[in-house]
């Protein structure tokens, strides 16, 4: 393995402003550098140093988490920490600060980090200029969406940067996502730098820059955050899959079922003119243990009729007694007509063995005194005996459970999303960011 290419050595200048000594490591590419002892930015491009801006007592002091001059591997190249800044936007009489880091290769040039609540990316220039659409740009043949557009300021610098840099400076930003990542116009008046992000956990900085302790922990749901929950097409393709198979199981079972009929007479039934329970004649139920369905239909208006059945095996004795009450009932009224139950019903039995069986019926109605022949109320009745019935409401029951795996895995895909872009603010309603909370304060 080649040996790690050596390091620039650092060059060391005085402060013009009071006289301590600034370390630069940028090779002749930093513009602009901070003297650590007295926080004045300085203009280092020219052999004489001069001071841009001395250090206001007023303007708040920020840590780096990244210590300046600490080196780290990314994309298996070594880079150093050579400048800091931190910045801010204000929206709705609210401040939002996040941190920024340059890291300085000799031979590769610079890259960046940015950390907000613990949201970390990693920045690179973009070397050719996106293509504008409606729906945001596009770079690389990836789409990204418009998330915000804010004014925002610098109000802290630390070490060297290759811009000319310095607390107050006001830049407004375009930030565009396609997590993990995102693309950022940067500039005023027509001078623009386009830059991509992408989403980088604390972890791996930490790791990178053999960092002591823990990173911290992100809050809240940054703008090009990965989602951390999978894509439902997966689950939806599953729940389609089983979809098709319980199909094919239903139609199975259509088609193996005989569903045959094994019984079927019709009679009928006058309160009060006779016993009413009679037994049917002996019908044959082939096959092992399977289902039966005893159907009843009637002529009933207006009327109710309860039918108590037995269904009996001739040889065994053994008997699976049931009653059903069948009503229909019918008329018309202000809201037009109306009908409620129905003329028939249905039993179904399962696990009946094969065999000899016959069946006790007797039925029931209210009694009337009105004589039969003279118009007594009387109920045609037909009962019809299937063995072997398909039962396929399971099926139908069964599928609404297959959408349940997918549709919650789209609702809480979906609530991430829709908190992260609660967030945004593609219109640029930020407020002015030459505001800040000391300004308030005088």
């Amino acid at each position: 393995m080649p040996a790690e290419r050596p390091q620039p050595k650092v060059r060391a200048i005085s402060c013009p402003n009071c006289g301590g000594s600034v370390e630069l490591r940028g090779m002749g590419s930093s513009l602009h550098a901070t003297c650590i002892n007295c926080l004045s930015v300085l203009d280092v491009s020219h052999p004489a140093v001069q001071i841009v801006q001395t250090f206001d007592k007023k303007t708040r002091r920020f840590l780096p988490k990244i210590p300046l001059g600490t080196r780290g591997k990314i994309d298996g190249k070594l880079y150093e920490v050579n400048g800091f800044q931190t910045r801010a936007l204000y929206a709705d009489g609210d401040e939002y600060t996040w941190d920024e880091y340059v890291l300085y290769n000799p031979f590769h040039g610079f890259r960046y980090l940015s950390e907000y609540q613990g949201h970390w990316n990693d920045i690179v220039s973009l070397p050719r200029l996106p293509v504008g659409s409606m729906s945001g740009v596009t770079v690389d043949g990836v789409t990204y969406k418009k998330f915000q557009t804010a004014a925002t300021k610098t109000i802290f610098v630390m070490g060297e940067f290759p811009w000319r840099v310095q607390v107050g400076d006001a830049v407004a930003v375009e930030d565009y996502v396609s997590p993990p990542a995102s693309v950022s116009r940067e500039g005023l008046e027509g001078e623009f730098t386009w830059s991509r992000s992408t989403y980088i956990d604390g972890k791996q900085i930490w790791a990178a820059f053999q960092l002591k302790g823990e990173p911290p922990a992100p809050q809240g749901i940054y703008s090009n955050q990965p989602n951390p929950l999978p894509p439902a097409s997966g689950m939806w393709k599953l729940m389609g899959l089983f979809s098709v198979l319980l199909l094919v199981a239903m139609v199975v079972s259509l088609v193996f079922h005989s569903n045959s009929k094994v019984f079927e007479s019709k009679y009928y039934f006058i309160p009060g003119s006779a016993e009413p329970s009679f037994v049917t004649p002996v019908f044959d139920m082939p096959g092992g243990d399977k289902n039966v369905q005893i159907d009843i239909k009637t002529d009933l208006e207006n009327d109710w009729a309860f039918f108590s059945f037995a269904l009996i095996n001739e040889q065994t004795g053994i008997a699976y007694d049931f009653g059903k009450e069948v009503s229909y009932y019918h008329g018309r009224d202000s809201d037009g007509s109306w009908s409620e139950g129905d003329r028939g019903d249905k039993v179904t039995i399962g696990g009946v063995p094969g065999g000899k069986y016959y069946l006790r019926v007797e039925p029931e109605m209210e009694k009337t005194l009105s004589s039969p022949v003279f118009g007594g109320k009387r109920v045609n009745y037909q009962v019809t005996v299937v063995r072997d019935v398909p039962v396929i409401w399971p099926y139908f029951l069964a599928w609404p459970f297959l959408l349940i795996p997918p549709l919650f895995a789209t609702i809480r895909r979906s609530n991430f999303e829709t908190k992260r872009w609660a967030e945004s603010d593609p219109s640029g309603a930020s407020g002015d960011p030459n505001t800040s909370k000391e300004d308030d304060d005088d």
